[in-house]
Parts: structure tokens; sequence; C-alpha cells
């Protein structure tokens, strides 16, 4: 059974955590979730990721807020200069797996150790940095994962919803605060795996990562952090980067993936960050929070 592990009472601390974070995978990802038939080359080429990458570590600089990344193996090989210099600039880079296929993260164990220890392998020689944190693609993951992760090192998961998005992900039964979900299995104490789950409001659950943003607006994400704040969770956001890009319209693509990408996201994100300061916030990457957590 899972142990909760984050109990710090808003009463007792002033201090609020908001862990910002960067869901890197490419338009072709995007594209095959919904089995649209394309050309990966050329749907990649369409939409610049790197550019979105640049957008948000310039917005994430204007308020000197370090984030964590989470890049697939293929994106860590196609724009390798672009994440190094969000590496160089104190952002975490995490694992997002190989390709961010919606499966690949729920096979047997052999095959998620394989999928891991590559893409593991591929962030290393490209990127230069060794990810001790890990996102599944399409935040879909199950307890071999968690062993999987466990077993080879990594510090932390972030890839539980506490709630169910029919066809797309969620788990009803997961903690809202982080907690270890292997109560039993290899590492003690300290180096026991943490899962982050990613938030969601507590009084409606549904998520308010920046897709859900867009889509319901910003007032739903202030109220859905205010929340969270209160009831003394931290918070766990997530932004893609082409959600600050403009999108060419796919046939099969479903309209709320275009509603408001491009510049309303960056607006919405700017104030959204000045509002959680105002809230006393302390901004923290993954990795960060997780080694607090360790140290409590």
């Amino acid at each position: 059974m899972s142990q909760f592990l984050y109990n710090i009472n808003v009463k007792e601390s002033k201090l609020r955590y908001f862990i910002m974070t960067v869901d890197v995978d490419g338009w072709s990802s995007l594209l095959n979730f919904y089995s649209v038939p394309h050309d990966q080359s050329m749907a990649d080429t369409a939409v610049n990721i790197e550019e979105g990458i640049n957008k948000l570590k310039q917005l994430f600089d204007k308020h000197a807020v370090k984030a964590t990344f989470f890049v697939t193996a293929e994106m860590a090989q196609k724009h390798s200069e672009a994440i190094k210099e969000v590496y160089s600039k104190g952002h975490e880079v995490a694992c997002h797996g190989l390709s961010h296929k919606k499966d690949e993260f729920l096979g047997t164990k052999q095959e998620q150790e394989r999928n891991l220890k590559k893409a593991t392998k591929i962030i290393q020689k490209n990127i230069g940095c060794d990810p001790k944190g890990f996102r599944a693609p399409c935040l879909r993951a199950n307890e071999i994962t968690f062993k999987v992760l466990s077993e080879h090192g990594y510090l932390y998961d972030s890839s539980m919803v506490p709630t169910l998005v029919p066809g797309y992900y969620g788990n009803l039964f997961a903690p809202r605060k982080p907690y270890h979900p292997l109560s039993d299995f290899p590492g003690k104490g300290s180096r026991r795996l943490i899962e982050l789950p990613v938030s969601v409001n507590p009084v409606i659950p549904l998520p308010f990562s920046a897709a859900w943003m867009r889509n319901l607006g910003l007032s739903w994400v202030k109220f859905s952090v205010k929340m969270n704040f209160i009831l003394g969770n931290p918070v766990v956001f997530y932004v893609h980067p082409r959600d600050v890009l403009h999108l060419p319209r796919v046939k099969g693509v479903p309209w709320h993936v275009y509603h408001n990408v491009g510049h309303p996201v960056l607006r919405m994100l700017d104030e959204l960050i000045h509002y959680s300061k105002l809230l006393k916030v302390k901004f923290m990457r993954a990795l960060d929070f997780v080694e607090y957590l360790q140290s409590l």
C-alpha cells in the first residue's frame, strides 16, 4: 500500500510549493495519439518545438523561475542544443520516455526496462546530465514502472493524475500529495522512490494544466492553485512547448488542442506565476523538491 510522505500544514508554514514542469515531445507524437496518418519528419518540422522551448525559457527567466523539463529521448536527439541551453540555465532535465508512445510504459517489466535504459542513455549522451526524475508518455504508467524506476536509480516519478479523464489518463485512487508508491520495494529511507502527482482541483477533481487552462480559463487555474495551497498540497503544473506556438490545422486533431494556443498561453502563464508569487509561493524544480522531502 502506498505511504503518504508530504504533510506540511499550511497554517504552520507560510511557504507554498509550486513545481513548474514542461513536457517536451514532438507534434508527431500528438498526431500518433489521435491516430492521424502523417509523415513524422514533415509533422515535426511544421511545429518548431525549439521556439516553444525558448519562449518558455524566456518567461521563466523573467520571473526567476527554475522549471523541470521532462524530455523524450527523441527530442533530446533532435533538439539537443536547445535543451542543453535549458540545462545550462539551471533548469532540470528529466526523462519523458523514448518517443512518447502512449503504451510505452504499460508493457512487461522487460519492455519497460529496455525503454527506460535506452531513453536514459540517450539523454545522458545528448544533454550531458543524468536524469533522476521521470514522467511517463501521456501520463500512463503502472506499478511495474515504479519498480523499474527504483531499480535504475531514479528518485521520483510524476506520472500519476489523481482523477480520471476517460481515454486520456488518470487514477481516481492516487493520492493528491507526494507519496512513496512502493512501500516495501528496494530503497530505504530517503532513497525510496517518491511520486509527485500532477495536481488537480481538490474540490472539483479536474486537472488544471496548460491544456485545461487554455480551455477553462485562467480563473479556473487560480482557483485550483489556491485550493491546493489551502489544503497544504504542493502544486505540480505542466505545459507543452506546443501550447505557446501556432499549430497547423490537421484533420482528426480535436478542437480543444488548438483553443487559445500561442500568445494567450504565455499571457496566462505570466499572470499565473505573478499570482502565485502573491500567495508567497516557492517555485522549485521537481528534483529540488524531492530532495527537500527526503530531508524531512
